[in-house]
């Protein structure tokens, strides 16, 4: 592993390029970008310097023809989501190992095809869903799995976040959450919901949707999403979305047969309510950025191996095709 492509260097490209850095200071970088007046953030996403200059940064930029005389090992694609599938593409055909940020489209065109390409060229795919390596969601797992609490009975899955404060560092109206033809919206860019339920539940018969758009935030995408799936047959999961709240809430709620729990993905926490106790778990991943850099551990170690990491093209496709079920049923207010 030696030699890594960034196509885009905004605000997750950027993280991307820092801790990959923090993991190994041998990797040679190279970037394909369109837009180069980004400016350089920091992991709280706050300016350091107007523009990201990459030659700075020891990053190479080129055109997609150099890579016919570039070798590449991983191709990262932290583009706008509707770019992502053709970029994929395009790596895939040269037999470039891939990294796609979440969700991997807003829509299904493409993606037979760059699936096909996978498994032509034996290129592994990883997608960053960041959330499957949190060791507080496979505690989650085993807790449903062990049956010591008995039966689910019910789910509300809720995150909310004022979509102005999402990147204080550029206009939102013009960032990709807000635009339609970029893939924005509260059901694309909160997907790390339905594929944690996904990995926590198993697949899904969504029985209500009913989407808003705020007049407020004069945006042309869904702000508030209020989704009602069925798992297993039993139980029913609320997902209780929306770009609206100016105090950021992201939780998962579970009422078991014996216990209740709920996992504070902001604190970082999992408290287990049981026999009228509380017992308090912290994750080991105390920030984003810990996780972040987890997740890219994680996805390096599959590439040495040539293992399928625990986040790949399938649940990836799979989370894209929940959320255009969604759309289908839902009802605009």
């Amino acid at each position: 592993m030696k030699n890594i492509l960034i196509v885009g260097l905004g605000s997750i490209g950027q993280r991307h390029y820092r801790n990959l850095k923090k993991i190994n200071k041998n990797l040679n970088f190279f970037s394909i970008r369109k837009k180069r007046n980004s400016p350089e953030l920091n992991k709280f996403n706050q300016i350091v310097k107007k523009k990201f200059i990459s030659r700075k940064k020891k990053i190479k930029e080129i055109g997609l023809k150099e890579l016919e005389n570039q070798k590449v090992d991983l191709a990262l694609i932290t583009n706008p989501t509707s770019l992502h599938i053709k970029t994929a593409t395009e790596l895939a055909k040269k037999k470039i190992n891939l990294f796609l940020e979440k969700p991997i489209s807003n829509n299904i065109k493409g993606v037979n095809n760059l699936l096909r390409l996978i498994k032509k060229n034996k290129l592994i795919c990883a997608v960053g869903f960041q959330t499957r390596y949190d060791d507080l969601l496979q505690k989650i797992k085993e807790i449903i799995n062990s049956k010591k609490y008995g039966n689910i009975e019910k789910c509300y899955i809720e995150h909310k976040h004022f979509l102005p404060y999402h990147h204080k560092y550029e206009n939102y109206k013009i960032g990709y959450a807000a635009k339609k033809s970029l893939g924005g919206g509260v059901l694309l860019c909160f997907s790390h919901e339905f594929d944690y339920a996904n990995f926590l539940f198993g697949s899904p018969k969504y029985t209500f949707s009913s989407l808003k758009k705020s007049k407020k935030l004069k945006i042309d995408v869904e702000s508030s999403a209020l989704v009602i799936a069925k798992y297993q047959k039993k139980f029913e999961t609320i997902f209780d979305l929306d770009f609206l709240k100016k105090k950021q809430v992201r939780s998962c709620k579970i009422q078991f047969e014996k216990a209740f729990i709920k996992w504070d993905l902001i604190k970082s926490n999992l408290k287990i309510c049981h026999n009228n106790k509380i017992k308090l778990i912290r994750s080991k991943f105390q920030t984003r950025d810990n996780l972040f850099t987890e997740q890219l551990k994680q996805v390096l170690k599959s590439l040495n191996l040539k293992k399928s990491p625990k986040s790949n093209i399938y649940n990836g496709i799979e989370n894209l095709k929940n959320i255009l079920k969604i759309k289908k049923i839902s009802k605009f207010n």
